[in-house]
């Protein structure tokens, strides 16, 4: 049950009226917590055993942890519960990737694995990773273990089990204390799920029809429909996934939760340290606090830095997908971070005012298109695939290949470029303030658009898939 799919429509809208109307706040978690749980099984109910076990276990060993007053017996719960999580996360999304690499090295000339077939369960990645977090604040003694329902509650809130945000404890469980809910944060939420589905519906699914085709076939164009391509797939990835943590907060701010940001025009970056400031907001924000600053950060020197970079980008693009282009995009990250902070400690920077304005301007630019072309490893089946569109990219051959002009594709390409244009230039009505009187009727165009314009083919969440 997918956020764009009508049985979610009536389901969301359900749970919103018995929340509007329950005031009794037991009961309004135990409405959320049976609401979670259908959610998820209506995927598969397997997946939903899987869920729960793992929460179950982890709030177990929180609970230990809190109850200890032994620093080794601590630290040792909290290996172990980490462990626990990662190798559930291992087993059900690497194990066969794992096996392939074997298979590959040995090439069959000693022994050969067979894979198994399994089925990875849906949201894995990011409920394991709130469940690590969990762990790791209630060592830190950053947020109590609190009571059973709510942690279960936490671990499988249905906006967020599947795709994100990656919500803290910290943050989600006091607020479980007193769901408020009226109508102020009702419009909120309607407005932000509206935007969603939007971005989603009419933006990324229309323009995933171009882009597909294009990969699919990439070998018959030229280097235009190419560039065009691949600013295409850099538009439907932000719309697609912005779509749905736009949504999923949308949702929670109707049941009375706040969830944090997850975007923040992260292609108006002025580098990429900024871009992943931006992007994934949530995720990056927990590989910082989790990974980055556990390896030692900045504090040890700036070649450790550099190393703490590529290691933890590189760890960034396996959590993205079990094959080798998710890890060399997650690889490229961590050079092009290495690559900026070296130009930042070199102390480039414009003198004159002007050249600072065009200083930016380039910045923004070659940041964009930077990311843009990591994309490309990003969405490839393969390196050679990837090898042949860059190829294709940088022959500026116009005559190698056929021309694919897309009347939709180009409207959206200059819309979003007006868009961000409006917005780096801080004009607030592009982000439909709550305030203006013009916001619901921009909000009931979109609903008909989204109604007239529906894309014939279903398209999922592209983070479906992590």
């Amino acid at each position: 049950m997918l956020f764009t799919q009508l049985e979610c429509m009536i389901f969301l809208s359900v749970v919103v009226l018995l929340f509007f109307f329950v005031k009794n706040n037991s009961y309004r978690k135990a409405i959320l917590l049976c609401s979670n749980l259908y959610f998820y099984a209506y995927f598969d109910y397997r997946m939903t055993i899987l869920l729960l076990l793992s929460a179950g276990g982890t709030f177990y060993i929180s609970s230990a942890i809190s109850k200890s007053c032994d620093q080794q017996q601590r630290r040792a719960l909290l290996l172990t519960g980490i462990a626990a999580n990662a190798a559930v996360l291992a087993f059900f999304k690497y194990f066969n990737f794992f096996i392939e690499n074997i298979n590959h090295i040995v090439s069959g000339k000693l022994f050969s694995f067979d894979h198994l077939d399994i089925m990875v369960p849906l949201g894995i990645s990011f409920y394991t990773f709130r469940f690590i977090s969990y762990l790791v604040d209630v060592y830190r003694e950053e947020t109590g273990p609190g009571n059973v329902v709510d942690f279960m509650i936490y671990g499988t809130f249905f906006p967020i089990i599947v795709s994100g945000p990656i919500a803290r404890a910290s943050s989600f469980l006091p607020q479980l204390s007193r769901l408020r809910v009226s109508g102020e944060s009702l419009y909120r939420g309607y407005r932000l799920f509206v935007i969603g589905l939007f971005l989603k519906v009419f933006i990324a699914d229309r323009i995933a029809s171009f882009v597909n085709y294009f990969y699919s076939n990439n070998e018959l164009f030229g280097t235009v429909t190419a560039w065009m391509a691949v600013a295409a797939y850099s538009v439907e990835i932000y719309c697609d996934f912005a779509g749905y943590s736009s949504m999923a907060i949308g949702i929670a701010c109707m049941l009375g939760i706040r969830i944090e940001d997850n975007f923040n025009f992260p292609y108006l970056a002025g580098n990429i340290q900024d871009f992943w400031r931006r992007w994934h907001i949530t995720l990056s924000d927990w590989i910082r606090d989790y990974l980055y600053i556990p390896l030692g950060g900045s504090r040890k020197g700036i070649w450790r830095q550099y190393g703490n970079y590529l290691i933890v980008m590189a760890l960034c693009g396996l959590w993205h997908g079990a094959a080798w282009t998710f890890v060399l995009w997650g690889c490229l990250h961590g050079v092009m971070l290495v690559i900026h902070n070296i130009w930042r400690n070199a102390g480039c920077r414009p003198v004159s005012i002007g050249s600072s304005r065009c200083y930016g301007v380039c910045a923004k630019l070659l940041t964009f298109v930077s990311v843009s072309l990591c994309w490309v490893l990003f969405r490839s089946e393969d390196m050679g695939q990837f090898t042949d569109i860059m190829s294709t990219l940088f022959s500026f051959d116009m005559n190698n290949g056929m021309l694919w002009i897309q009347p939709f594709v180009v409207f959206i390409l200059l819309s979003f470029f007006l868009f961000h244009l409006l917005a780096d230039l801080k004009v607030s009505l592009v982000t439909l303030p709550l305030e203006s009187k013009v916001t619901p009727t921009v909000l009931l165009c979109f609903l008909w658009l989204i109604v007239v314009f529906f894309p014939e083919k279903f398209e999922p969440f592209v983070y479906l898939q992590f």
